[in-house]
């Protein structure tokens, strides 16, 4: 069930899914054997990278992201292939921004469960007007930021393997890694939604 309750924030603007970044800090918390909720983290020696430098606010999308995980997730992470590492990086970033998972859930895997694989502005649009009235927090951002907002979202369904890189934005099928599957299940079984499952299959997978 969708907990409406929850409150809707562009935050995720400041950082798309961030693979590369995101497995940076997960693979450092690894080594180091941190409780990321209580330690002071230095962002530059986290993070040191020689082309670029990470944002405080990317750094703190990152951490808050991680900090969604469950200790059983974070000492997976790092021990996955590329694709496991990039689907557990997608649930922590949907825990974090229930905008994400809840788009993921109720239009795009509606849509794939319908056998409609082409997503469009129009159903992006659709799904942020049913939600206005649930959240009206919605109507205070700008319309630049609703812009930028949209845009990454379509970045974050791409970099998550969710969608083409094409224009005509087609969803794809989603391949869950067993381990992965198992730790969500652990966890709470709806989350495979985000990869498209149905109901009918995350009830088989629960027996």
């Amino acid at each position: 069930m969708v907990n409406e309750q929850v409150k809707y924030d562009f935050a995720f603007t400041g950082a798309s899914m961030k693979y590369h970044d995101f497995m940076r800090l997960a693979n450092y918390m690894a080594d180091h054997d941190f409780d990321p909720d209580a330690t002071v983290l230095d962002p530059e020696e986290i993070m040191r990278r020689s082309n670029k430098r990470t944002s405080k606010r990317e750094f703190q999308e990152m951490i808050k992201r991680y900090r969604m995980l469950t200790t059983e997730q974070r000492r997976l992470i790092v021990d996955l292939d590329p694709n496991g590492q990039r689907q557990l990086a997608m649930i922590g970033l949907c825990k974090a921004h229930p905008f994400i998972k809840d788009f993921i859930i109720e239009a795009v895997r509606e849509k794939f469960i319908s056998l409609d694989f082409k997503l469009t502005d129009g159903d992006y649009q659709s799904f942020l007007n049913r939600k206005m009235e649930l959240h009206p927090e919605l109507e205070q951002f700008s319309d630049s930021t609703s812009k930028k907002a949209k845009q990454v979202t379509w970045r974050i369904l791409e970099q998550a393997g969710l969608i083409d890189n094409t224009k005509d934005k087609i969803i794809l099928p989603q391949f869950v890694n067993q381990r992965v599957m198992d730790v969500l299940l652990e966890d709470d079984a709806n989350l495979l939604k985000i990869f498209l499952m149905t109901d009918h299959d995350i009830k088989l997978q629960r027996v």
